[in-house]
């Protein structure tokens, strides 16, 4: 009797260690996961603001009769540094979708 009741304690601190070990693996990802979110919102909020400085210049040029817009030195910058931005933010997202999918096992 005393065999058995050793080897449930046994299987049950087994158990308990295998659900604790489960939930420190989870949490690990989520929160990896959450930085990156974090860093992302981030990185969209400098885009955000891209956004509006291409706007400002294009009304800055509007008044001008040659100007070009896409030529314009400021706008091409500022159009390559989106692009950048956005391969990161892509970046960013599909690690996080990674990190928080369960792992079949």
């Amino acid at each position: 009797m005393l065999d058995k009741t050793k080897k449930n304690l046994t299987a049950g601190i087994g158990r308990v260690k295998w659900i604790a070990s489960y939930l420190t693996e989870r949490t690990k990802a989520e929160s990896s996961a959450a930085k990156l979110l974090y860093q992302r919102s981030k990185l969209e909020s400098r885009r955000d603001d891209i956004w509006k400085n291409i706007g400002v210049r294009v009304a800055e040029l509007h008044g001008k009769a040659e100007a070009d817009v896409y030529g314009d030195f400021v706008i091409q910058q500022a159009l390559s540094e989106l692009k950048e931005l956005q391969e990161k933010i892509d970046d960013y997202k599909s690690r996080a979708r990674d990190m928080t999918k369960l792992r079949e096992e």
